[in-house]
């Protein structure tokens, strides 16, 4: 009976068979990560917008509040302080105040307010992949718009 399954050839994969499914795979393999790896930037950075929009729209919100309530001067110290004082729940990855931040100094991806320049700046993850037109870094500072006493969240170049 033995004779007869190793007459009919049923003795599993060859070898060529079994490294054409090891190079197929190790094909797709790599196809999927890069792929992962370019949809994880593309959350990151509709991460730091939704974070910007919530940011741009509770600055209008308390811009609109001090002006019907006639206290201009407050838009001074709201324009020097750090705007994500403005949300309810910081985002989770708000590292704090620092000083001229340094990515490779702190480590870590995140938000981080500058409280010298008053910018407020995101650290990407991947600073070599994640680019921008003028730099590396995204720079947000809450300014005085020119033709109203309101105030703006403006990215900033580096």
């Amino acid at each position: 009976m033995k004779k007869l399954f190793r007459q009919r050839g049923q003795g599993g994969f060859t070898l060529l068979e079994f490294a054409v499914v090891v190079l197929v795979s190790s094909i797709v393999s790599a196809v999927v990560l890069n792929r992962f790896e370019y949809y994880r930037e593309q959350a990151e950075i509709a991460a730091a917008r939704q974070v910007v929009a919530a940011l741009r729209t509770s600055l209008q919100v308390r811009t609109a509040q001090l002006l019907s309530q006639g206290q201009e001067r407050e838009l001074q110290k709201l324009a020097a302080g750090n705007p994500i004082q403005l949300l309810l729940w910081k985002p989770e990855n708000y590292l704090g105040e620092y000083y001229a931040p340094d990515p490779e100094q702190i480590g870590r991806a995140g938000w981080v307010f500058d409280p010298r320049d008053k910018l407020l700046v995101y650290l990407p993850k991947n600073t070599k992949s994640f680019s921008f037109s003028t730099s590396r870094l995204l720079r947000f500072k809450v300014e005085f718009v020119s033709t109203s006493k309101s105030l703006a969240l403006n990215q900033v170049s580096g």
